[in-house]
Formats: structure tokens, sequence, C-alpha cells
């Protein structure tokens, strides 16, 4: 693989001492989780399923079989696509409790050390676009001049009008492993539930901003005016934390959000915990192997894939919600990322901390932890960066979406958005790789053209799906060699989903593995029931058993790699 290019999917415990280390962990982590088709699920349907584009584009030359149908799924460029990467959820220094929580100890003053070190991670984790979200609390103070820490002493272009820019264009240079290119940054802001993307200016009411979306915490009239105020200053609504059980989805469906977190990392340390998706029980066994990491280079696992230690644990109840979601409305899965830069426990093992006693005895089996929680400040893993490094977070997850092909620099944004709206983006786990290659799209015969995700066809219609040519990104600490050797090949599979509006549960309907020999290859299913599909990709990461070292076992846990939004069959 060329490393120097990156085109996202692109094809071509002793008992009672574990019960000890829960109160040092915790602060650790948390200063930073059957078929139906009565008719009236069919007359759903029929009233819903055109709520989003059909996204239908020109037909190809592709060779037909003697049915008519395309033999082949052509390329997304041919179709008139191209992927671009983006992540949503980041706090800055802009955030009360971000960066160490400097703005709140130090009022009205932002850390520019941590402005920089976010704009290098950016830079440096591939994206085309960041979509900041802010906590209101400090963010609302502060112009968009200053949210989009726009430097034209660098090189910096702002977008919009002058004066008042709307997204600002930073030119990364080129590293070891990436070329240079251009990278946007967007406002946006989080709240309880509400968080709000790619705005163009704060509301004429900030006292809207950040308002909690909470079932029991705001009357539906006023959150619905919520998602009009963020359209009307050009952004789009998203709910942060859907595992969260103070959401329903049926509040979700009623807000009218535009889209929703499948996956979010803040939740996911908190399901470690046991606070969040696993009846408040903690994964001692888990909390007690970050230990490793902290170690010797030499034998600890690589860094970067600290999050296996807990990815297999991470909380169902927003994927399933998303499902929920759909089976009521059509609304739009984004993966989120949630870095703050914040991890910085107090020293809870110093001879006067808060669990000297405790620490005295786990410092022989766990010496480098009780060390960190000793010194306190930020958790440095073995490779010298905190455990939270804006970098090591961003490279984690991100969402890749379908957007016009050869769009320009400057409209990257407000394209994306457009494919959050219409649902043409899929949710990527990149730590497991990039699965470059990923597709999913429907033929309809009777308009004889493709129909992306997001889109509509009638019963009849074929879908198509592209299995991924399992590829490194650039950053990636293995290589396709890793890959191949005996023991270390990844499985990989693709679960098709049908969600029935109106329905309870969805439907698995399909399930598709992978052979090492049909890498790439195109697999067809033709639905026989009105419904919603989408696609789940898994794998089990077995290539990055070497560099998970003693823990080496955590490889053979299948996990989720990527999730597809659906297409609507009627």
């Amino acid at each position: 693989m060329n490393r120097k290019t990156f085109h996202p999917m692109t094809r071509a415990a002793r008992t009672s001492l574990g019960l000890a280390i829960v109160p040092l962990i915790l602060p650790l982590i948390l200063v930073g989780a059957c078929q139906s088709k009565d008719s009236k699920a069919v007359s759903t349907l029929d009233a819903q399923g055109d709520a989003q584009s059909d996204a239908v584009v020109a037909p190809t030359d592709a060779s037909a079989t003697s049915d008519g149908l395309p033999t082949s799924l052509p390329p997304l460029t041919e179709r008139g696509w191209e992927l671009r990467r983006s992540v949503v959820h980041i706090h800055s220094a802009f955030s009360h409790d971000a960066c160490d929580n400097w703005i709140t100890d130090h009022p009205g003053d932002v850390n520019q050390d941590c402005l920089a070190q976010l704009r290098t991670a950016l830079c440096n984790s591939g994206l085309d676009v960041a979509f900041m979200t802010d906590h209101p609390a400090r963010m609302l103070d502060h112009t968009f001049e200053e949210l989009l820490f726009i430097h034209k002493d660098l090189g910096d272009t702002p977008v919009g009008p002058a004066g008042a820019p709307t997204a600002n264009i930073i030119h990364c240079a080129a590293t070891p492993v990436l070329p240079a290119h251009d990278l946007m940054i967007n406002v946006g802001y989080e709240g309880t539930h509400d968080m709000a993307i790619g705005l163009h200016n704060h509301f004429d009411n900030k006292d809207l901003e950040g308002r909690s979306f909470a079932d029991a915490d705001t009357a539906l009239p006023d959150a619905v005016s919520t998602v009009q105020a963020i359209h009307a200053v050009g952004g789009i609504s998203l709910n942060a934390h859907s595992e969260e059980t103070d959401i329903s989805a049926q509040r979700l469906v009623d807000v009218g959000v535009d889209a929703m977190e499948i996956y979010n990392i803040h939740a996911n340390f908190l399901t470690l915990m046991g606070m969040t998706g696993s009846g408040g029980t903690p994964k001692l066994g888990r909390l007690l192997q970050l230990e490793a990491f902290l170690g010797d280079p030499a034998t600890a696992p690589h860094s970067d894939l600290v999050l296996l230690a807990m990815l297999d644990i991470e909380p169902e109840a927003a994927f399933a919600k998303f499902q929920q979601v759909n089976a009521l409305r059509p609304v739009t899965a984004v993966v989120g990322n949630d870095v703050h830069q914040n991890v910085k426990p107090d020293k809870y093992c110093a001879p006067d901390g808060q669990f000297a006693g405790a620490c005295d005895g786990l410092k022989d089996q766990y010496p480098h932890l009780v060390a960190a929680l000793t010194n306190g400040g930020p958790i440095m893993l073995s490779d010298g960066k905190r455990i939270d490094d804006y970098t090591r977070l961003l490279r984690w997850v991100s969402d890749v979406s379908l957007i016009p092909k050869q769009t320009p620099v400057q409209d990257r944004s407000e394209a994306i958005k457009t494919a959050f709206l219409t649902a043409r983006n899929w949710a990527v786990f990149q730590l497991l790789g990039d699965p470059q290659g990923l597709d999913f799209a429907a033929w309809d015969g009777a308009k004889h053209a493709w129909v992306e995700m997001g889109g509509t066809v009638p019963l009849g219609s074929t879908l198509y799906l592209h299995f991924p040519a399992l590829q490194p990104t650039p950053w990636a600490p293995w290589t396709l060699a890793d890959a191949q050797i005996a023991g270390q090949v990844p499985e990989i599979s693709a679960n098709i989903w049908r969600i029935v509006p109106g329905a309870t549960d969805p439907t698995l309907v399909a399930e598709k593995a992978l052979t090492v020999a049909s890498n790439g290859a195109t697999v067809q299913f033709k639905p026989t029931l009105p419904g919603r599909y989408h696609v789940e990709l898994r794998i089990v990461p077995k290539h990055l058993r070497t560099l998970m070292k003693g823990l080496g076992k955590l490889v053979d846990t299948e996990q989720r790699w990527a999730v597809g939004n659906p297409i609507t069959v009627k």
C-alpha cells in the first residue's frame, strides 16, 4: 500500500484488591458510552419512504445477466460520488471540561497550546472535515472567528462573508505518512443529547444553544423549536449519547433530530466502569489490563490499540435505539468521538491520597498503574503520550460520507451535512483497519438506475453489497503482511438487517461471510418484503495479534467494524 495517500474505503485480579481498584480507575476514566408485514406497517412505509432523497444516479454500462441485472456494482466514482472523512463530537479548549478544565480554572483565558495540539492532531488524522461541538457554557462567549481558530499567518482560508466566517480551511502540511491536504473546521455545540454541527453563526437567542433533549427535561415544543433554530443558522441536529436511558427512541423521533450516534468513545469507557449499559457491573479484569499499556514499550501492547481492551463491551443500546428510531422515521447513523484531552486523575495512591492503603496491596502486581495514580496528572501510555491524546482518539473512529464527485474544498462540509441529512454515510471503526471498497447500493430495474444509501426503491429491486478489501490506514502500526500470517488472518462478515416501520424489532435477514479468496467481491440480495435494509460489517481483527503482545487473545473477539444506513424498499 502507498502509505502517503489515504482514500478511506475506496475500492482499487484478586477479588478484594480488584474491588479496591474501582475508585482508582473511576476518576481516570470519568474526568475525560420476528418479521412483520401487516398492512399498518406497509402503509407507514409508504407514507414515510420518501422522507429522504432517493439519490438516483444515471445508469451505467455495466454488463448484465440474462435477467437484466448488472453483474457488479460500479465504483462510486462511476456513479458520481467520492468519499470524504469527518469526525463529529470534538471538544476544543473552548469547552469548560476540555484541556484539563483549563478554561474553567482560568476564566477568560483560552489554552492556546491545547488548541495548537488539536490543530496538529486534526491534520495528522487525515480528516477532510472536523465538526467541532464545544459545550455552550464557554463556547457562547466567543465569536466564530475565535471558535474556528483562524490563523491567517499560518495560511488559513476563512470561508464565508468577510468578518463573519462560517468555516475555516487549514492547509495541512505533508507528514511522513500523509500528503499535504486541506481540512475544514466548523462550529457546533453539545448540550444534553442536543448536538448541533455546521452552524453558520450563533442563535439570535443564545439561551437555546445546549438545551436538553432528554425526555423529562424540556417540553417537546421547546425541543422542536431548538431543532428549528439549528436549521435556521445552517446547522443540522444530532443526538449525542443515544445509549443513555433518559432519552427514548420515540423522543428522538418527535424532536426531529437529523442524525444520531450509534457509538461514542466516552460511552464505551462508562460501560467499562459499569455506569452505562452493563447493569452497574464494572469490568474489573479489563480495567486491570490497562497496566500492560503503561509499561516498557518493548513488551507493552501498541498504545493506539488500548481501545481493544474494551471495544467489545461497547454499549449496544445505541445501535439498538438507532434501529428502533428507523422503524418510526429515517434518522442517519453517525459515530461520535467525544475527545476532550482531559483525563487527569488526582494523586489517589500518594501517601496522603484517598486510596493509599489499597494501592499498597496493588503495587507489586500493577506497578505502573499505581505509579501513575501516585504521581497524578495525565495517564501516559508506553509511547509517552497521554491515554486521551487528541491524535490517538481522532484516528479511532470517523464518518465516511458519499458526496458529489469533485466537490470543491470550500463546499465539503456542506456536502457532508447533506450526506448526513440523506443517510449517505458509513460509521467506521478505523482502528481495526480501513474497509476499502465497502459499498452498498440498490439496482432499480424499473428506472434502470443505481440508488444509494438513504434512497428508496420498489420491491423487486436488488441490493448490492461490495465487501471491503482490508487495508491499513496510513498511520497503522501493521501491514498487509501481518494479515496474511497463519493465525492472524482476519475474519470479515456482514449482517443485512431489515427494519420494518411500525414493528418492534429488526430482523437479521442475511449474514454474509467473506473469505480471503473473495476479498473485494460483490454479493447480491433481493428483498422479498418491504422494509429498510442496512448493513453492519463485522471483523475478528486477528491481524492485530502481534501488536497486542500478552493481550493477544483480545483480537479473537468479533468487533463491529462499520455500519451503513438503510435503503428503503417499498
